[in-house]
């Protein structure tokens, strides 16, 4: 994620990185971040792995449900970068730099919603 920003002109003093003990947190820390940087936009990063309760879809459902209601009320894009993984394989293929690379898309994704 910051070697695409980086590539792509977004400068190292403009990158921030927050870190929260978890995916609940993250709409807080977003919000934070916006009222604190004043971003051109935000990539919430993070990952939620399945296990044996209801637990991941409640986290789920209400992580995307904060980021949204941010994004919205503070008119700053919030790239939703939180993958929802059903064990660790998956999230070994989706963050590897030779795999998917979810977290390059997440970048251009928001890179794409600050020139709209």
């Amino acid at each position: 994620t910051k070697e695409t920003l980086l590539t792509n002109n977004v400068q190292l003093k403009n990158i921030k990185l927050i870190r929260v003990s978890g995916a609940l947190e993250i709409p807080f820390a977003c919000l934070k971040a916006i009222e604190k940087y004043k971003p051109n936009a935000v990539i919430a990063l993070g990952i939620i792995i399945r296990g044996q309760t209801k637990h991941f879809d409640l986290v789920s459902e209400n992580a995307y449900a904060g980021i949204m209601k941010i994004q919205l009320e503070k008119k700053i894009p919030i790239s939703f970068g939180i993958l929802t993984c059903e064990n660790i394989k998956q999230v070994k293929d989706r963050t590897s730099k030779k795999g998917l690379n979810k977290g390059k898309e997440f970048a251009l994704a928001a890179l794409l919603q600050t020139t709209i």
